[in-house]
């Protein structure tokens, strides 16, 4: 994600430094990018407008309090992490109040080359014009933006992510346990199930890491693993019990609440076909 913003910015005519705690790797990739390296975290921080912190979740707090009391006037100090209650709390209490303080969360993975038609969460708490720069060139770059605090954002992603990736890993976990695996199913399948395959595919092969910082980082994931398992426990004895009025009204009002499903279902449909 820091090489995405670092092309991005350079592309937007800013110049970009970025920094790190391993030379070799960080010149390796300052060269590659055409941009600036320094491996001393606060003495790049006082050399630019914009602070950008982009390091694994469990490592957002402390880059942030090495960072954030050496900033100055009219800086902004900005992360990019999947949980946003935490990092704006801090950067918010230890940048001094003339400094802008913009908490951003980038909803998409490495993989997607550019930000157009890409949906961006910002949690500005301290915004002037840097924020406002920075904010421009999202929309430039054809960025979807939404504005909210960072407890909004948090409980949010309890659902967005917090519960997908659970149950796709969850669902993963099962296959394995009954010792299914997918090859063994192929010739089983629907297109609807091997698109469901896909997404537990696609989640599983991708950084453990990752997911694990998602799941145990965001405190809103915890209400939302709960109720899930509450609704599959009920699902369950509804369907160990054979009774299928109450199986027929749970999926009614869950398809009521979910809203437009004709719409998923054109979605699905032309997912399907390609």
């Amino acid at each position: 994600m820091g090489k995405m913003f670092a092309r991005i910015l350079k592309k937007n005519g800013m110049d970009v430094v970025i920094a790190g705690p391993r030379p070799e790797k960080g010149r390796k990739v300052a060269k590659e990018l055409g941009v600036g390296f320094e491996s001393d975290n606060k003495k790049a921080a006082r050399t630019v407008d914009i602070i950008i912190i982009t390091v694994p979740i469990r490592k957002t707090l402390d880059v942030i309090k090495e960072v954030a009391p050496a900033l100055m006037d009219g800086q902004l100090i900005m992360d990019l992490t999947s949980v946003k209650k935490g990092p704006c709390e801090a950067m918010d209490k230890l940048a001094n109040e003339s400094v802008e303080v913009l908490g951003c969360h980038p909803v998409f993975g490495p993989m997607v080359k550019d930000f157009k038609g890409q949906n961006f969460v910002l949690c500005p708490l301290r915004a002037g014009r840097q924020a406002s720069l920075v904010t421009s060139i999202l929309k430039k770059e054809g960025a979807k933006i939404v504005e909210c605090a960072p407890e909004e954002h948090d409980r949010a992603m309890g659902m967005v992510q917090g519960m997908t990736h659970f149950m796709l890993i969850s669902a993963g976990m099962t296959a394995r346990d009954m010792g299914f695996k997918l090859d063994d199913t192929k010739g089983f399948s629907s297109p609807v199930y091997q698109l469901v395959m896909d997404l537990i595919g696609r989640i599983l092969g991708q950084d453990p890491k990752l997911y694990a910082e998602i799941q145990l980082n965001n405190p809103e994931t915890k209400s939302v693993r709960e109720a899930y398992l509450r609704a599959v426990e009920r699902l369950d004895a509804i369907i160990n019990k054979g009774d299928e009025g109450a199986f027929i009204e749970e999926m009614t009002k869950a398809a009521e609440n979910f809203g437009d499903t004709k719409a998923a279902l054109e979605r699905t449909q032309k997912a399907l076909k390609k």
